[in-house]
């Protein structure tokens, strides 16, 4: 700095020493002040950030940090005042138009979990619960199979045997209906590996209505073991 170099000429030793900032050091305290009302002469007030005055030639870095910090505030509180005066259901459509699935962001907070869980293997059925060490084998508690896999629920377990047919062959009629997997794919179910399904956004109205008629997902009354999973349910069966 030019001023420490007249200041040495004089034989006047400066030193520069760190304090810690908004402390009530009263040499800092007055320094920041007087900075801050310099950078803000020509600049209008704190709260100003449409069409500012120039800055000084000279302001410091931490200054226009600030600055930018404020103004990025300002617009952040307008979009969520916005997004504010939106109801639930034109959100949604928001989100639907960005890309989401129109089918899972409509329905139940609960039903939508258990088809994401399911979607991407992390569901409360007894091949995760034995991978994660709650369960000792990999039997169905709703029909006694076996093999309790997401493949088994959604096909061949005799509890939903109904709901199953109505999934892959029927479909559902009327202004909210949707085909069956089966007529989607022109492939019967034996060859349909889950992971392909749920990846077809065609069916996911399928599976959720599937999901809404069943209790696959979750844990059966008889089953104790899972109880204090990571996926613990509430008394009624939600997730």
């Amino acid at each position: 700095m030019n001023w420490t170099d007249a200041l040495g000429r004089k034989n006047i030793q400066v030193e520069y020493r760190w304090v810690p900032a908004h402390k009530g050091i009263e040499g800092n305290e007055e320094a920041d002040q007087q900075a801050t009302k310099a950078a803000y002469k020509y600049c209008g007030s704190y709260t100003e950030t449409q069409n500012p005055q120039p800055f000084l030639d000279y302001v410091s870095f931490a200054h226009v940090s600030r600055r930018l910090t404020e103004v990025k505030w300002e617009e952040s509180k307008e979009e969520i005042m916005e997004l504010g005066k939106k109801s639930k259901h034109s959100y949604r459509y928001d989100l639907v138009k960005r890309g989401g699935n129109s089918a899972v962001m409509g329905a139940k907070k609960t039903i939508a979990a258990r088809f994401y869980q399911l979607k991407s293997g992390h569901a409360l059925i007894a091949k995760y619960l034995l991978g994660i060490g709650k369960r000792r084998d990999m039997k169905c508690w709703w029909c006694g199979h076996e093999y309790q896999t997401r493949d088994h629920l959604f096909k061949w377990c005799k509890r939903w045997k109904r709901e199953q047919k109505r999934l892959w062959v029927d479909g559902q009629e009327g202004e909210d209906g949707y085909k069956g997997v089966e007529k989607v794919f022109k492939k019967p179910k034996i060859s349909l590996p889950m992971s392909l399904v749920f990846a077809e956004e065609k069916c996911s109205q399928a599976l959720m209505d599937f999901l809404s008629c069943t209790d696959v997902g979750r844990i059966s009354g008889v089953v104790e073991e899972a109880e204090n999973s990571d996926h613990e349910e509430s008394s009624d069966g939600g997730v």
